[in-house]
């Protein structure tokens, strides 16, 4: 029964007299459509499931026999059963054992029906809740689990973290003596278990990771390498980039993870950690210093809000001396 609309019930009743009583009991309460046959009544389920079934039980209308059938056509109508005075000692059984969700006995009273008709529609307003819920809890598990992450998808033959030290160690002295700028990037998903709640199951926070890699690995080139790095990180390693290519990266990184399909209205932040041999010849660089650099520049990050990133200075270049001629 929905809220911006009156509650639609159908009265199957062959005696008019009970038919308009119960029209009236309802009258600017709920939309009221009153059939007299069974055929009549399944006619009407079948165009227009009714929020709620009134039927009777009777030597001309069988009601119960009319269960069943709404509930192959119609399994969110909530039905109601009307028995006669006789069978006041049974009708309680009778009903449970139909499995409808409420009945009443002749002679009606207003009050009952009200009382009886709001206490239904509360039960099939939190059996729509539930029902809510549980797709909800379906759409959840059906998420597939991740795949293997194919090297080809992360850049550089999929570094394990050993291979990526050794990596790194590799291209940090090249670029020493070669004279070439390294950065290094280390990226967050902010608050991914707060996002999730304790309740989330594990596959789905790996789904995401996994995402979250394949969506870096588009925004890196051939040389660069892309790896998992504790709950929810990620180290970028992207030799031959100045200071000033590495925030171009980690500002595209914010963007393009920020639009993750299974990280809704999530935030990424990253630390930015740069080595220039020719700005700084006479700096001492390892990977652990790097990534000590990157750390704290992506606690800066999460500290001012999160998504965003955190990154040096940009060094100013020295103002050349002028000289007057003349």
């Amino acid at each position: 029964m929905t809220s911006h609309a009156l509650p639609r019930i159908l009265v199957a009743e062959p005696a008019a007299p009970i038919a308009n009583a119960l029209r009236k009991f309802l009258d600017g309460l709920a939309d009221v459509q009153v059939s007299q046959f069974v055929d009549e009544t399944m006619q009407l389920v079948r165009a227009k499931s009714p929020d709620v079934l009134i039927a009777a039980v009777s030597s001309d209308f069988d009601g119960e026999v009319l269960v069943p059938q709404v509930r192959k056509v119609a399994p969110e109508t909530a039905i109601i059963l009307v028995y006669p005075y006789t069978e006041v000692e049974r009708a309680p059984e009778r009903a449970k054992s139909v499995g409808v969700e409420g009945f009443m006995v002749l002679p009606l009273k207003k009050h009952v029906v009200l009382a009886v008709v709001q206490a239904v529609a509360r039960l099939n307003g939190l059996a729509a809740q539930l029902r809510q819920l549980q797709a909800k809890v379906a759409e959840i598990k059906s998420i597939p689990r991740p795949k293997a992450i194919k090297p080809s998808q992360v850049g550089l033959n999929a570094p394990d973290e050993a291979f990526f030290k050794k990596y790194m160690l590799l291209e940090v002295k090249r670029s020493k003596r070669y004279q070439y700028p390294v950065a290094l990037l280390l990226v967050a998903l902010d608050k991914l278990g707060e996002h999730l709640g304790d309740s989330a199951p594990e596959f789905q926070r790996a789904a995401i990771r996994s995402e979250a890699l394949e969506a870096l690995s588009v925004l890196l080139r051939d040389i660069d390498v892309a790896m998992p790095f504790a709950e929810d990180k990620y180290l970028l390693f992207l030799p031959h980039t100045p200071l000033k290519g590495s925030t171009i990266v980690a500002g595209r990184v914010v963007e393009k993870l920020a639009t993750l399909d299974s990280f809704p209205r999530g935030t990424v932040s990253v630390g930015v950690a740069s080595f220039d041999p020719v700005q700084n010849p006479k700096e001492q660089v390892s990977f652990g210093g790097l990534v000590r650099q990157a750390g704290e520049a992506l606690k800066k990050a999460q500290e001012a809000g999160g998504g965003r990133f955190s990154a040096p200075e940009l060094p100013t270049a020295p103002k050349r001396s002028r000289i007057s001629m003349g």
